[in-house]
């Protein structure tokens, strides 16, 4: 009998260390997979933010007002800003302020019928629209880094 526990001990020991092996592993691979799933997140939403830069430039270029195209400006920063508030990417911490910033350098100046003009490419607004995306875009590159590598 003695044999036979031996064995059946032995057995089960081994099976333990598989098992602690295999979650282990099985851990390390679902957090590997959840941070390239966070990068490639804010990946998508560093490529929607230069959509939203060239369609602001688009708007603002135009040669006369368009209200549906101000309109969709405005909820296409607007959802961005909100992207960067739910997680995964609220795990950043960007800035409020950078937000507003950003929202302001695209939505503040020249989307009102009343006071539209057009611009040319190398104007201070367009100027202050690349700016506000770039120190955005490099806000998320950073912070991405820090947070999800």
């Amino acid at each position: 009998m003695t044999c036979e526990s031996t064995i059946s001990n032995t057995s089960i020991v081994t099976w333990l260390i598989v098992l602690g092996g295999w979650i282990v592993v099985h851990s390390a691979t679902l957090a590997r997979e959840r941070r390239k799933e966070k990068r490639d997140a804010a990946n998508t939403l560093i490529e929607a933010i230069k959509a939203v830069e060239q369609f602001a430039v688009c708007f603002h270029t135009a040669e006369k007002y368009d209200s549906s195209a101000s309109d969709a400006l405005i909820w296409r920063v607007s959802r961005l800003i909100r992207i960067l508030q739910r997680p995964p990417l609220k795990a950043m911490d960007i800035p409020l302020n950078l937000m507003v910033r950003f929202r302001k350098g695209i939505t503040l100046k020249n989307i009102d019928p009343s006071s539209f003009t057009t611009q040319t490419y190398h104007s201070d607004l367009i100027r202050d629209i690349r700016n506000a995306t770039d120190e955005m875009i490099e806000s998320i590159e950073a912070a991405r880094d820090v947070c999800f590598f």
